[in-house]
């Protein structure tokens, strides 16, 4: 893409910031309307140096092997947006990318879908080790957070300014392919976590369940009902706002899903804040009234993580360590 290319430890690097800063640039859901849409700064600096470094540190976190060639990788990915107009641009035209990069983590048959619950379905699914979302895939995890776009001139992408492209931005389509082929390989249950109070710019409530959302145009579509054994729903409500909520199991976008899942031949299971997602937000949050409610009612359920118990076997082992240096 570039003339000039990093050195390897640069490479590791820019691989490695990906875990850092993940949760912070997800792709946009398609929900947005064209009002919304800007220009955006051009294709990211370094994009093929990043792509390539994330590659390689997806391969050393999962002992991928066969290895994969991520420089072939890199070509059929640049391939698919180069030397086109930045608006030009199909989900088919990345079939060849996500055909070379079909790799199953450990946790794949733990399928997790997402919509309005990016920090929390990010922290929970744990980098791929408790369940596996887009973004723990080699396609999701080389590119999520980036931009690119590309040019009918040298050097073939659009290195200034990535231009609107009604009713999205240019690589949209590359994150609808993703979709679409994430969720042609989950099997047995899957998982979709959706905020049921979620709410736009305006301050407007969203529903839990959007059909024009990645999940509803393209994920669910794509279920595989030979594959798919259940789809268990959990709907997430943030701390601050109180019950009765409008977006619930049983009521609103969450009956409309149910149907629409029914009608593909899916049973479907929904949960309001399960207790092990609910621990987790108050760990963000542990002085929420309703942590604290909790922990005074003695609410805690054996799913809770046990961050008490955490801190005890950490504060043995520290003791521990520092015993066996005082000794010798």
């Amino acid at each position: 893409m570039g003339a000039t290319r990093l050195p390897l430890s640069l490479l590791v690097l820019l691989g490695t910031l990906r875990v850092i800063s993940r949760v912070s640039a997800l792709p946009p859901e398609p929900e947005m309307s064209t009002s919304m849409l800007t220009e955006n700064n051009g294709t990211t600096l370094h994009l093929e140096e990043i792509f390539l470094g994330r590659c390689w540190d997806f391969q050393r976190l999962w002992k991928v092997s066969p290895e994969i060639n991520c420089t072939g990788l890199w070509d059929k990915f640049f391939h698919a947006f180069s030397n086109r107009d930045p608006c030009d641009q199909k989900p088919s035209y990345y079939d060849d990318f996500f055909s070379a990069s079909a790799f199953d983590t450990p946790s794949a048959e733990k399928t997790l879908f997402w919509s309005g619950t990016t920090v929390l379905a990010h922290e929970y699914s744990n980098d791929g080790l408790r369940y596996t979302t887009l973004e723990d895939t080699l396609p999701g995890y080389v590119l999520n957070g980036l931009r690119w776009c590309g040019s009918l001139s040298e050097p073939w992408y659009n290195e200034k300014t990535c231009p609107k492209c009604p009713p999205t931005v240019p690589w949209d389509s590359f994150w609808r392919a993703a979709s679409r082929s994430f969720a042609k390989r989950a099997r047995g249950d899957v998982y979709v976590m959706l905020s049921g109070t979620r709410k736009d710019q305006e301050g407007k409530p969203i529903d839990a369940f959007v059909n024009t959302s990645y999940f509803g145009m393209e994920e669910l579509p794509n279920l595989d009902q030979q594959k798919v054994s259940k789809v268990n729903v959990w709907v997430m409500h943030d701390l601050i706002v109180v019950p009765p909520y409008r977006e619930a199991c049983g009521k609103g976008s969450l009956i409309q899903l149910d149907q629409e899942l029914s009608r593909r031949g899916f049973l479907m299971d929904c949960t309001d804040d399960p207790p092990f997602l609910r621990h987790l937000q108050c760990v963000d949050d542990p002085n929420s009234k309703s942590c604290t409610k909790a922990a005074t009612d003695g609410t805690n359920t054996s799913n809770a993580p046990k961050i008490t118990m955490y801190k005890i076997s950490l504060s043995v082992i520290i003791v521990s360590a520092w015993l066996v240096t005082v000794n010798t």
